[in-house]
Parts: structure tokens; C-alpha cells; sequence
């Protein structure tokens, strides 16, 4: 086998190696574009559950406020109810000339009993004209100090809860105490019921809720395993792009040489073939020899004495003078006579 023909078969492999590689290269591609387009399609219905989900979030969010303020509605009802049947003990125990459980009052009751003071003496300045000044004045002072002893359980019973006492009419306070009481708790249990059939409609949204999230979770462990698969594939794709940008610039060295031979071949070819009036480096080494007063011959050459002789045009030109004139002579000269 000819070095030719061996290179041919070096091309015809590099060729086929090329295309076999060009084909898988294609396939990874659309492997690779496959698991993108899975990725995506997870990544959308991810994106679409989870705003479910957000929604979903937001409803429940918001009953879950609602019932919590109904809620608090039917605890604020049952911290009147409480506090309401602490100052009933309290004013039974007064009544029994008992100041109850290591003889202190709760703040409630005394705020109450000093408010139910305030009012009675304020209102027997008002009306009782018949009060001395000495006097007046030790109400005043009795007033100022139920009202600083106000400020300072006030604090501690919050406004809600402030009841207003008879200290006159216990029984009748106490009575009446009974029936705010029953009236709160039975406040305090309707908004339990309220707030209960309201979570028996959030319960079934905690379950939507988890779903949703479930699978949004799913969805999204769907979407990075396309990713590391395509990102798989893609590794693949770029060692074997590198495997055929070599082949191809291999090609691509061996067609350069060829014509590169192939361009030096014609070229000497044509150099061959050139004549002096088309080879001006010819020409110019001819000039330069003439000028030498070299002898050169263009298409043959010349063998004897002319060879010799005739090296010049002048010499040429001389002897052709003499054969011209020697033949004129002989054409003048008369024939002999006949004797």
C-alpha cells in the first residue's frame, strides 16, 4: 500500500469515527434536552402547587385569626365570670364579717368597695348642706385618700372586669353579681361554640395544606433529579464535542497539507512550463548575462566555423558584402572569344 492510499484510509477512518461520533453526540443532546424538558414540566407544576399552597396558606391563616379572636372573646367573658364570682366569695365572706383567706381583699372587691365610698361621700357633699367646714374638710381629705388608693389598684384590675358594689345592699350586690356571672359564662360558651364549628371547617384545610405541600415537595425532588441527570448528560456532551472538535481539526491539518501539496505541485509545474518572455526572473538572468558579454543560445545551437565566426553582427554582415560583390563581378565579365 502507497503512502497515498494509506493516508485515504486514515481519512476514511477519521471520517467514519466522526460521524459515529457526531450520531451519539446527537442522542446525548436530545437525551440531555429530554430531562430538561422533564425538569421543566416539574418545575411548572411545582411553581402551580405551591401557589395553591400559598393560597391555601392565606385562607387558613386567616380563619385561624378569626377563630383565635373569637376565642379570645369567650376568654375575655370567662376572666369576667372568674372575676365576678371571686368578688361573690368575697362579699359572702364579708357578709359573714369575714375579710376571707388571711384576712385580704382581692383588688377587684377593693377597688370596687373604694369606687362604691368615692360615690357616697362626693354625693353627700352634693346634697347635705348642712355640713360644717371642719367636717367638709375631712371628707375631702377621706375622698383624696380613696382616690389615691384607686390609682393604685387600678393598674391591677383591668377595666373590663370593674364592677361597681353597694356596700349598703350586700345581698342585692350579691345577687346581681350571680346573674352578670351566669350571663358571662353563657357569653363565654356560645363563642366556644362559635369558634368550634369554625375549626371544624379549617380542619379539612390543614389536610388540602398538607397534600399540597407533599407534593410540591415531591415535584421539586422530581425537578433536581432531571437537573443532575441533564447535568449528567451534559458532562458527556462536552468530553465528546472535545473528542470530535480534535477529529475535525485533524481533517482539517490533513485537507490544509493536501492542497498545500497540491498547490506546490502546480506551482512547480507552471514553473516548468513558463517561457523567458513570461519568466521576468529568466529574463532579468538572461539581461545580466548579455551585458556580461556572455554567449547564450534560445532554441538550438550553432556547430563549424560560423559558430566561431559569427559571433557578432558585423562580421555576419561583411561577409555576406563579399559573396554579393564577388557575384556582380562575374555577371559584368563578357565570354571568350572562339577562334
Amino acid at each position: 500500500m502507497t503512502e497515498s492510499e494509506e493516508v485515504d484510509s486514515s481519512d476514511a477512518d477519521l471520517r467514519d469515527q466522526l460521524k459515529s461520533m457526531e450520531a451519539k453526540l446527537r442522542r446525548l443532546r436530545d437525551i440531555r434536552q429530554q430531562h430538561n424538558d422533564a425538569g421543566k414540566r416539574n418545575a411548572d407544576s411545582r411553581n402551580s402547587i405551591q401557589k395553591e399552597y400559598k393560597k391555601l396558606r392565606e385562607e387558613i391563616d386567616l380563619k385561624l385569626a378569626e377563630n383565635k379572636e373569637i376565642r379570645n372573646k369567650a376568654k375575655a367573658h370567662q376572666a369576667r365570670r372568674d372575676a365576678i364570682q371571686q368578688q361573690i366569695r368575697e362579699l359572702i365572706g364579708q357578709a359573714k364579717n369575714s375579710r376571707g383567706e388571711k384576712g385580704k381583699k382581692s383588688p377587684v372587691l377593693e377597688l370596687s368597695e373604694i369606687n362604691s365610698q368615692i360615690d357616697k361621700l362626693e354625693n353627700m357633699l352634693e346634697t347635705d348642706g348642712s355640713i360644717k367646714l371642719e367636717k367638709e374638710n375631712n371628707i375631702l381629705k377621706l375622698i383624696k385618700k380613696h382616690s389615691n388608693r384607686k390609682k393604685e389598684l387600678e393598674p391591677l384590675v383591668e377595666e373590663a372586669l370593674r364592677i361597681k358594689i353597694d356596700l349598703d345592699n350586700i345581698e342585692g350586690s350579691i345577687q346581681e353579681l350571680k346573674v352578670e356571672a351566669d350571663s358571662e359564662h353563657a357569653a363565654m360558651v356560645g363563642f366556644h361554640e362559635e369558634a368550634d364549628k369554625l375549626w371544624v371547617t379549617i380542619k379539612p384545610l390543614f389536610e388540602e395544606r398538607d397534600f399540597k405541600k407533599a407534593e410540591g415537595d415531591r415535584l421539586h425532588e422530581a425537578f433536581l433529579e432531571c437537573r443532575k441527570q441533564a447535568d449528567e448528560i451534559h458532562t458527556q456532551v462536552v468530553a465528546m464535542l472535545d473528542q470530535v472538535n480534535q477529529i475535525r481539526d485533524k481533517l482539517k491539518q490533513e485537507r490544509l497539507e493536501a492542497q498545500s501539496w497540491i498547490d506546490d505541485h502546480n506551482e512547480s509545474v507552471r514553473t516548468a512550463l513558463k517561457t523567458p518572455d513570461q519568466d521576468e526572473k529568466l529574463a532579468g538572468s538572461l539581461t545580466q548575462a548579455l551585458l556580461a558579454g556572455a554567449s547564450i543560445s534560445l532554441g538550438g545551437s550553432e556547430t563549424g566555423s560560423n559558430a566561431n565566426t559569427r559571433s557578432d553582427g558585423r562580421s555576419s554582415r561583411k561577409a555576406n558584402m563579399r559573396r554579393s560583390g564577388a557575384a556582380r563581378g562575374n555577371r559584368g565579365r563578357s565570354k571568350p572569344r572562339e577562334d
